[in-house]
């Protein structure tokens, strides 16, 4: 037996943790903000993985799978636990992430719902992150909150939460999955929620608009409304959304500091069990 081997028979407890470890870790960096964008090389999301690895694998109990997987003999039957254990690690990284995502998932629901109703829905930008096309306010809307969740250290909330995570869900737990996907569900909803509120008060105007130009075209028939409505829509629009912007900044660092308290997935899916 090589000095190699002797190592992985000695180490493998603790090699299998640091595995499960970095499975969760990539979860995170493929779906996080900015992190799980094509802007961002694969090597560098690689090895950013293996560094938060590192410094959260201090702090996590030892995994104990079935099978004899403390030991490094009886290779074909410990393979299997792996590899369905590391995939449940990677599923629930994946859902962490996803939990930071419906902040600013509800922000770009919230820029296309005042394109409908300002009329520039057909208007699309190209979106670098996505490789994609999206609208004007939409784009607008997620980089004013990709600067927020930067500037009130959003990373690091994304990072406490992962160290959290193993409180919550320890390594190659049996009963994760169903808790963490209830949760994952649940919170989904909140992108309408977000995006209702985002847009709200940019809506309301352009209602309280419409029944205005209604008045005026019943009042002065010899008005052309359709004429009239569109640039007055969007330009009546654009300043109800800049005077709205310090309530909506407000109201994302609210959202954001809520986080901090335990992503919605995994807060659900905790108390669940």
């Amino acid at each position: 037996m090589s000095a190699f081997t002797q190592f992985i028979d000695s180490r493998w407890p603790e090699i299998v943790t640091f595995l499960l470890v970095f499975g969760r870790t990539s979860g995170l960096m493929i779906s996080a903000p900015f992190w799980g964008s094509r802007v961002v090389p694969a090597i560098v999301r690689i090895w950013v993985a293996a560094v938060l690895s590192l410094a959260v694998y201090p702090g996590v109990k030892v995994a104990s799978l079935p099978f004899g997987l403390e030991k490094a003999g009886g290779f074909a039957l410990t393979l299997f636990p792996l590899v369905l254990a590391l995939a449940g690690e990677v599923l629930l990284g994946l859902i962490l992430g996803w939990t930071a995502q419906i902040l600013f998932a509800g922000m770009r629901l919230a820029g296309q719902q005042i394109e409908m109703k300002m009329g520039l829905s057909l208007v699309q930008l190209v979106d670098p992150q996505e490789g994609g096309h999206r609208g004007v306010f939409s784009t607008f809307l997620e980089l004013m909150a990709g600067l927020i969740f930067f500037a009130l250290n959003g990373h690091h909330l994304l990072i406490q939460a992962l160290a959290s995570s193993y409180n919550v869900f320890p390594l190659a737990g049996g009963s994760f999955l169903a808790r963490a996907l209830g949760g994952m569900l649940f919170s989904a909803g909140e992108i309408f929620s977000i995006g209702f509120r985002v847009s709200a008060p940019v809506l309301v105007g352009l209602l309280l608009s419409d029944l205005i130009l209604g008045i005026m075209s019943r009042a002065v028939p010899q008005m052309n409304v359709f004429l009239v409505a569109m640039p007055f829509q969007f330009g009546f629009g654009l300043i109800l959304l800049m005077l709205s912007l310090p309530a909506i900044v407000h109201f994302f660092a609210s959202q954001l500091a809520s986080f901090s308290y335990g992503p919605p997935a995994l807060s659900v899916a905790g108390s669940g069990g």
